[in-house]
């Protein structure tokens, strides 16, 4: 017994069930119709049928994502001007987000975004941005977090009186909060707000995304 508590796991997940009973232990599975957990009182594996289940409450500190890699998507809006062009560039991009540790994280995002008229290209967008963001604040399911990017863009904008087609880049820092679910741990949903300031070309743009509206992201962790 002595050997087993020194090898068994941290157990911090409470589960609420629907008739008022509580199990305390440390979730090990879940699949559509039951969850899994290792009770802490030695009641052993238990299989809880997921429609008797309340809520899955979580104590504070209790998720550590440390090495987990993460794949997904962040949709960026642009502002634009009042013809309809584009005030800064900003494209939806691919997300591979890796912990280094428990509350340091760094993420890749590539995007590309190409329009064409009439045979003719008018706006082809590259980017590629390297983020680091750091949690400041972790409570239960919800993650807050400020982090800062360097990017580059490769632009073609013909829909501007004056035609870019250059490189540049761009540098910003961002303030976020990242949701996860109890009966879906592995995926996070987040949402930022943030200042960027691109260079391309002769071009010089400042942007705070709440001008258009916040980023978005939606990434699923292994």
């Amino acid at each position: 017994a002595w050997l087993a508590a020194l090898a068994g796991p941290a157990l911090a997940e409470t589960i609420h069930l629907k008739g008022g009973e509580r199990i305390k232990g440390h979730i090990i599975g879940i699949t559509a119709d039951t969850i899994t957990v290792e009770s802490e009182k030695g009641y052993g594996v238990l299989q809880i049928p997921r429609k008797d289940v309340l809520l899955v409450e979580y104590e504070d500190e209790s998720r550590d994502p440390s090495r987990t890699i993460g794949f997904g998507y962040q949709h960026r809006s642009a502002p634009v001007t009042g013809n309809g062009s584009a005030a800064a560039y900003a494209v939806d991009a691919i997300s591979m987000k890796y912990w280094l540790d428990s509350t340091d994280s760094i993420d890749v995002q590539p995007g590309f975004f190409s329009t064409i008229n009439d045979g003719s290209k008018q706006l082809e967008i590259f980017s590629l941005d390297l983020r680091y963001a750091h949690v400041f604040k972790r409570q239960a399911e919800l993650d807050l977090y400020y982090g800062g990017k360097i990017g580059y863009l490769k632009v073609t904008d013909k829909t501007t009186t004056e035609t870019v087609d250059d490189s540049g880049f761009g540098v910003g820092a961002f303030l976020g909060v990242e949701i996860f679910f109890a009966t879906l741990p592995n995926l996070g949903i987040s949402s930022e707000i943030g200042i960027e300031t691109q260079q391309v070309g002769k071009r010089t743009t400042t942007n705070i995304s709440t001008s258009s509206f916040p980023a978005f992201s939606v990434r699923y962790y292994f």
